[in-house]
């Protein structure tokens, strides 16, 4: 994990935690979905897994980037190659390079944006609190 993320990120660290969890169990869904659906709309799930693991694990190298888009969109070596273009290019995702390789995090703007979309739609209490579950007012 990258730690200078971490350091910039204004989210308490076990919120974070919990974000992630989130969105390591999405990448999970969709896995299981294509057992459903082979054929899913490989641009939706591609970029959702692209920015889902640079969220859950910043700092990643390409090579394992690559793989990782492959094993949970279950697309081509060249669709998750594109995807890491067009991501880089569109200024979502960073690479900075280490030594012989590059490693990609998400553009500040992004994890900000992925943060508030846990908030909104992933985090349970949230959600339930935000739908009137746990309130004293049955009618809240």
């Amino acid at each position: 994990m990258d730690e200078s993320l971490l350091e910039q990120a204004s989210e308490p660290l076990d919120e974070l935690t919990r974000a992630r969890l989130a969105y390591r169990g999405s990448l999970d869904s969709a896995r299981a979905w294509r057992r459903f659906s082979p054929n899913p709309r490989h641009h939706d799930v591609t970029y959702w897994t692209l920015l889902t693991v640079l969220f859950i694990e910043p700092g990643m190298n390409r090579t394992t980037l690559i793989d990782r888009i492959i094993e949970y969109a279950g697309v081509s070596r060249s669709t998750a190659e594109r995807a890491i273009r067009e991501a880089r290019a569109s200024g979502y995702i960073l690479d900075q390079p280490a030594g012989k390789e590059v490693r990609y995090q998400l553009a500040e703007r992004l994890f900000d944006h992925c943060v508030a979309f846990f908030r909104a739609y992933m985090d349970r209490g949230g959600l339930l609190e935000r739908v009137g579950h746990g309130s004293d007012d049955p009618g809240a």
